[in-house]
């Protein structure tokens, strides 16, 4: 929770209303983070079960499979989720835009295009992760599918597997590159804050 205990500048204000708004419309993306990564887990496990298995035992593979998929499936509402709150979140920030022509200090101004820029960044950056982490569900979906194929030729499933692995090195690039321009909105938006004034508190909201 942030408490704002004083503000002069009523612009300002309404900026930070707006910023500490779109942060609360993202905590469905945070709490669907946990939920995904364990999926990709309980995916990984379950995929190793399959292949260490041997055909005398394709019933057992293919019941692991239909495991793996309906987890993939929840993934997938799982990421839906996230975006809608992504989504959410950035139309609430969008709002700031309507601010801009209010100011009248120069170097406010720039802080305020600056941390405006960095969230445009972000927020384009998520759309290509976005697209990139749904096509690799969609490739972890033909994955398991092959598995239940009984006449499955080990060629088709290495090309698989390579796809597969190709394509969370992008993804693991672009989360790397999303919270990178999460990081500088934050810092830029501090600074925003500190140059407006803005006594921000932030307080533990379990307390």
């Amino acid at each position: 929770m942030i408490l704002l205990v004083g503000c002069s500048q009523n612009t300002a204000e309404d900026v930070f209303n707006h910023l500490e708004k779109a942060v609360e419309l993202e905590q469905p993306f945070e709490e669907q983070q946990a939920v995904l990564v364990e999926a990709e887990e309980k995916e990984h496990q379950i995929y190793e079960e399959a292949i260490a298995l041997g055909l005398d035992e394709f019933e057992q593979i293919i019941v692991l499979s239909d495991e793996a998929l309906s987890s993939i499936d929840q993934r997938e509402e799982a990421v839906s989720l996230e975006k809608e709150s992504i989504e959410s979140s950035y139309e609430e920030f969008k709002q700031v835009e309507l601010l801009q022509e209010e100011f009248d200090d120069e170097e406010l101004l720039s802080l305020f295009k600056g941390f405006s820029n960095e969230m445009e960044s972000r927020y384009e950056s998520y759309q290509q992760l976005f697209e990139n982490y749904t096509h690799s569900i969609q490739l972890d979906r033909e994955l398991f599918q092959l598995l239940k194929e009984e006449d499955l030729e080990l060629i088709d499933l290495q090309t698989k597997i390579d796809e597969v692995n190709d394509s969370y090195q992008k993804v693991n690039e672009l989360k790397e590159q999303f919270n990178d321009f999460t990081t500088q909105y934050n810092q830029s938006k501090q600074a925003f804050y500190e140059a407006a004034n803005l006594d921000v508190t932030y307080v533990d909201s379990n307390d």
